[in-house]
């Protein structure tokens, strides 16, 4: 075959459609008219046919300038080009890396055979001639006949198929799967095998691979819409600082009313509510798996705030959505419906934690200390605190103590004092103190700092139920206005709000 001036030179091995196309061209209308004293052998002109061992290959190129180096490379080319036509072997820029760089090292073979004309590097491949021809117009074409054992030939086809085969495999294999899973009752695994077959589809060069893609797509939220979670069981309220009267408790099932059949060892993310340090409300989620009977049951820490909480049950589709961040922006709208349907597979119950220390006769005594801190003749602080409980509805009434001794800070002393005037009537007693730190003009207004500290203790046991010290700042047009409202802010608004959704 020669190579006419209108082709260019192939820059690849891999370019088989191109070669073979400009092979079958040049023959028939490139080649010059050899000489009858220069004629090429039959070979050249027709490649032999398969005999009962081995099955030969042509290569063929010409080039116009009579560059013998470059007619032998383009030549090997072609050459290399029939033999993967032969495999069927077609490579784009997606053939997965295990596939490319087999087949780079096979074909690095066959050039370094025709180049040595060497039979050992791959086995049953051996060059058997060469031939050149040299035309008056100075152009040269060069020849290159190969013979390959057939059944070497054969094995070598089906490694390369095999590993070509790994991208349909790679689509095929997790939607059987899923078809499987979904005959077998088991749909959330299902579920799973159709987004990494829809995964797979989106990034391959496979034949009809958008519809493959589309189509796996749409078999995971068929299955997905009939994913749900039936309430089973659940607490409505929860007391403070103790465990949960019963587990929250869902079954997940497939398809319509509350006796559908429920799904076991599906993932279940477990999301509910606690407090940080600094009383802020935050979610904390825990894995789960659903049992035989596809019920799941959990019951969260001790709750360690008071008010409205929530508790959840998602379905976990944590690795899948790692996996579908894979696929193209082009199919945006598919991954976005799939992650809405994924989303709505949760339930939610609502339920309220409560203290008892609302029911509990509780005792308040807090002193005010001036700069020395020793007690001052004032009860600011208290007068906040107590108000507060009062307006929430605490059983609380004043229970004066020793002034002296609330200053002095000890509690052993102060529980005596507390049982001997009022074991008999109350419950608990939330003690402590108060003390204005700064106060500093700031302009035409005065700012001053308080810090209060206060504890709970349960009467009858003499254990500490709670225990703070916080501060407030507050500002007034004089000193004196804004060392009160600095009693006032850290005693009605910051202690008395922690007490009440800690105090068990």
């Amino acid at each position: 075959m020669k190579k006419c001036s209108g082709i260019k030179r192939p820059h690849s091995a891999l370019r088989i459609a191109t070669l073979v196309a400009a092979s079958i061209a040049l023959l028939g209308s490139c080649v010059s008219s050899p000489s009858a004293s220069d004629t090429p052998p039959a070979w050249a002109l027709k490649t032999p046919p398969a005999d009962s061992t081995f099955t030969y290959f042509v290569g063929s190129a010409s080039v116009k300038s009579g560059d013998t180096a470059t007619a032998l490379e383009d030549a090997t080319a072609n050459l290399v080009a029939g033999i993967m036509n032969y495999l069927g072997v077609k490579v784009t820029v997606e053939t997965n890396a295990t596939a490319k760089a087999s087949l780079d090292s096979y074909q690095a073979d066959i050039v370094q055979s025709v180049r040595s004309e060497s039979g050992g590097r791959l086995s049953g491949f051996s060059i058997k001639e060469r031939y050149q021809l040299k035309e008056k117009s100075g152009a040269v074409t060069q020849f290159i006949l190969a013979a390959y054992k057939t059944a070497d030939l054969e094995k070598e086809k089906a490694r390369i198929a095999a590993l070509f085969r790994e991208r349909e495999d790679a689509v095929a294999k997790p939607e059987a799967a899923g078809d499987a899973a979904v005959s077998a009752g088991r749909w959330f695994d299902a579920v799973k095998s159709y987004v990494e077959a829809a995964v797979a589809a989106s990034g391959s060069d496979i034949d009809n691979a958008d519809v493959k893609m589309e189509r796996t797509i749409n078999k995971a939220r068929a299955v997905l819409a009939k994913l749900r979670f039936v309430r089973v069981d659940s607490p409505t309220a929860a007391a403070l600082g103790k465990a949960y009267p019963k587990p929250f408790q869902a079954r997940l099932v497939y398809g319509e009313g509350d006796a559908a059949p429920g799904i076991p060892g599906a993932e279940v993310a477990m999301i509910y509510q606690t407090r940080n340090a600094a009383g802020r409300i935050l979610t904390r989620t825990e894995r789960g798996l659903t049992d035989a009977r596809g019920v799941v049951s959990f019951s969260p820490p001790p709750p360690d705030f008071v008010g409205k909480a929530s508790f959840s049950y998602r379905l976990n589709f944590d690795s899948l959505r790692d996996l579908m961040d894979r696929i193209p922006l082009k199919y945006d709208a598919y991954v976005q419906a799939l992650a809405d349907d994924m989303g709505r597979r949760i339930l939610n119950f609502d339920y309220t934690i409560t203290s008892a220390a609302k029911d509990i006769a509780t005792g308040v005594v807090v002193i005010d200390l001036l700069d020395d801190g020793k007690p001052a003749s004032t009860v600011i602080a208290q007068s906040g605190l107590f108000e507060t409980l009062a307006k929430e509805k605490f059983k609380a009434g004043l229970a004066p103590i020793d002034p002296a001794v609330l200053a002095s800070g000890d509690d052993a002393r102060i529980l005596t004092l507390a049982k001997r005037d009022y074991g008999s009537a109350l419950g608990r007693i939330i003690y402590g103190s108060a003390k204005v730190e700064s106060a500093v003009k700031d302009g035409s207004m005065w700012q001053a700092s308080a810090r209060m500290s206060v504890k709970c203790v349960d009467l009858a046991t003499g254990i500490i139920l709670y225990a703070t010290e916080k501060t407030a700042i507050a500002v007034a047009s004089d000193e004196a206005g804004a060392r009160r409202a600095a009693l006032q802010q850290v005693a009605r608004d910051t202690i008395a709000k922690d007490l009440m959704v800690n105090l068990p």
